[in-house]
């Protein structure tokens, strides 16, 4: 298969990506290679994902805008230089994760318990990191011991006092640094930003200059905004392209811990979040909390200085810096701090009180939302690139090719021995499922799991692994390469006839039948509930008429639920038209579940949601 420097100009995919801290550099060469057969039009992710989206979607506006590929040679170098070492000699992956100076001493414990295949292994390497990380504990308590040996008490017992002192002194000042320090910095070990005493340069900042160059930026220019991405437009487009209402589409996901959901940036219009300066000056660069300070539609520009502590208002979607976005997607709990921005909470009074709301990582929501933008028939195809752990006899990547494959159970094998390690599967296990079943869920459907391919990582790979070496960097990313080989020879190359790919005419479908099917087995529900003599509630037509009718104790006309004014008589006859044209359809849809023989493998299920 030969790389294109120009995909063709009909060619768009949407991509979504998920989250997995250092097992995002599993994208960057993917997205490369990928770049060459199809444009983004829309790019989703999750923490890690939410990165490579950022990134994609900001070389895209570049090619849109130029023409040019820097963008996207600059992601296929990403591999390289996160295992390249720095100035401090660790690697450029490590280097971005900076914990603030007063959590150091835990930081230092999570990287000395990290690539330990056995959960026994990790649990020592986390008692020997933490008598190290706190050695003056572990001095006074072998010097307590040896007191109590050289008074002839013996020396079991000296031991053993070494024991239980050293559990109490070390316990007190790890419980001291988790709820005091921890709690006082934001819940994170990391801000992301550079810490004063570090030459080396931390993610965020490392992100945001990644964000501009592979949009073709300087670094003190306006950040990329999700406005810059909408408006983009190439020379090369047609006019039905032209009439999209988005030019890149970038969505990534946060969840707001406040509010027990989760947000999806950016932000729907009725939204509204603020901001303080001297909370984001915590996590974003400079240049960025300026943006933001002078594109706040509550900001009173005649003021000439802020107040840091002033609450403003978010600038609007299309004004939205995508580094912040990306940043609170990211927010790993714990590793990162969680972000603070405010609402307006409404009591049932009508009392209004700003609250704080805290953004953490959008993965404890959904890690891999392979659903964001999917239509019901799909107009080109919405690639995923799922992380799973390697299990034994799998292939390293894998791709449905055929119907009856890829809606398998996803499998977190429990270990045979009853051991610590079980214990460690065991919570493990727990927090996996809360997170990813309505992933993994998805990921099976048909129409879906043909679409998805399945990257699959040894445990000393990504993960919470900060410290890979490059060998295994390298051997990472070259997974989703060929991930993406595989996507590419079932979608990308034209069929015998000439035309678009069978894997592609074969997903539309399946997408197709799977439409249908769940139509016809809704339809009966929708007849029932339709009928003039439904015997459970006042017919349609009637109650049309009533709310026409209606007045208030004044006898003014009333608005319906959810109109601002009230019913004409216009609107109450187009209701009537349209609910018998909707009891029709769903008349002649009946059928269709016994016609069309197509089995849908699980079957879905088509259901009203709120959005996210």
């Amino acid at each position: 298969m030969t790389d294109w420097d120009v995909p063709p100009i009909d060619r768009y995919c949407d991509l979504v990506m998920k989250g997995g801290i250092a097992s995002g550099v599993v994208y960057p060469e993917a997205i490369a290679k990928l770049s060459h057969y199809y444009r983004f039009q829309s790019i989703g992710g999750t923490s890690a994902g939410a990165i490579a989206a950022s990134v994609t979607a900001a070389a895209e506006y570049q090619r849109r805008l130029t023409g040019s590929r820097a963008g996207f040679d600059l992601l296929k170098q990403l591999p390289t230089k996160l295992g390249d070492k720095t100035s401090s000699g660790k690697s450029k992956l490590l280097s971005l994760f900076q914990p603030q100076p007063p959590l150091r001493r835990l930081f230092s414990v999570l990287i000395g318990a990290l690539n330990r295949k056995k959960t026994s292994l990790r649990i020592w390497s986390i008692i020997w990191g933490l008598l190290r990380a706190y050695w003056p504990a572990t001095v006074s308590a072998g010097l307590i011991a040896v007191l109590v040996g050289f008074f002839d008490v013996g020396w079991f017992a000296a031991c053993l006092t070494f024991v239980l002192v050293v559990m109490s002194l070390v316990g007190q000042r790890v419980y001291s640094d988790v709820t005091k320090r921890l709690v006082a910095y934001d819940l994170g070990l990391c801000t992301g930003l550079t810490e004063q005493d570090s030459i080396d340069e931390a993610l965020t900042p490392w992100l945001h200059h990644l964000i501009q160059t592979a949009a073709g930026r300087a670094i003190h220019e306006a950040p990329v905004t999700f406005g810059d991405l909408w408006l983009v437009r190439s020379p090369l487009e047609t006019q039905q392209d032209r009439d999209l209402p988005r030019s890149i589409e970038l969505q990534m996901f946060s969840t707001n811990l406040s509010h027990g959901r989760p947000y999806i940036f950016p932000l729907a219009d009725s939204e509204r979040l603020y901001f303080t300066t001297g909370e984001m000056r915590k996590c974003l660069p400079d240049q960025v909390v300026k943006w933001m300070v002078d594109n706040s539609p509550s900001n009173d520009r005649d003021q000439g200085s802020h107040d840091e502590d002033k609450l403003l208002q978010v600038p609007a979607a299309e004004r939205f810096p995508i580094l912040l976005a990306a940043r609170m997607s990211l927010s790993f709990p714990f590793l990162f701090t969680a972000i603070p921005l405010h609402a307006i909470e409404t009591d049932r009074f009508g009392k209004k009180t700003f609250r704080r709301c805290w953004f953490s990582d959008g993965g404890i929501s959904s890690n891999f939302p392979i659903h964001l933008f999917d239509d019901l028939v799909p107009r080109w195809p919405t690639f995923g690139l799922t992380l799973e752990a390697k299990i034994a006899d799998q292939s390293p990547v894998f791709l449905a090719t055929t119907y009856d494959q890829g809606y398998e159970e996803r499998w977190n094998i429990a270990p045979d021995n009853k051991d610590v390690s079980m214990l460690g599967w065991f919570v493990g296990a727990i927090v996996s499922t809360m997170q990813n079943w309505n992933d993994n869920s998805l990921t099976r459907m048909p129409g879906v799991r043909d679409r998805v391919a399945r990257v699959r990582l040894e445990k000393h790979e990504g993960g919470m692994n900060l410290n890979m070496e490059a060998q295994h960097i390298h051997a990472v990313a070259k997974r989703g390469v060929d991930a993406i080989d595989q996507i590419l020879g079932r979608f990308a190359p034209p069929s015998r006839n000439g035309g678009p790919a069978d894997g592609w005419d074969e997903h539309r479908f399946v997408r197709l039948h799977v439409l249908l099917k769940m139509l016809a087995v809704r339809s009966q529900g929708i007849t029932d509930a339709l009928r003039p003599d439904c015997r459970y509630a006042t017919d349609f037509g009637s109650l049309f008429t009533q709310m026409m009718s209606a007045k208030d104790q004044h006898g003014n006309p009333l608005p319906p639920p959810g109109y601002e004014k009230p019913l004409t008589p216009q609107q109450c006859q187009e209701l009537k038209t349209f609910v018998m044209r909707l009891e029709a359809l769903a008349k002649e849809m009946q059928p269709l579940d016994h016609s069309i023989e197509f089995s849908a493998i699980p079957t879905p299920e088509l259901r009203i949601r709120p959005p996210l």
